[in-house]
């Protein structure tokens, strides 16, 4: 996981990454190659959800369509 600071007008360059947004800020705080690396940002425990830092969003590459999970 690389953690980052950056708006998330930039996803484009992320392309086929998995990346962690900041739900307040609407910025992108870390890019990683696989969910499981960004997981401690992105999941929490029942009735803790708003500890949790961020939400997670694959960015499909250019000659893909959007991820629907």
């Amino acid at each position: 996981m690389k953690r980052v600071d950056v708006s998330t007008d930039e996803m484009a360059k992320f392309e086929g990454k998995w990346v962690a947004i900041d739900p307040d800020k609407q910025r992108i705080i870390a890019v990683s190659e696989t969910l499981a690396e960004i997981s401690p940002l992105v999941s929490g425990k029942v009735g803790e959800e708003k500890k949790i830092k961020a939400y997670s969003f694959k960015v499909p590459r250019k000659d893909e369509g959007p991820y629907v999970l």
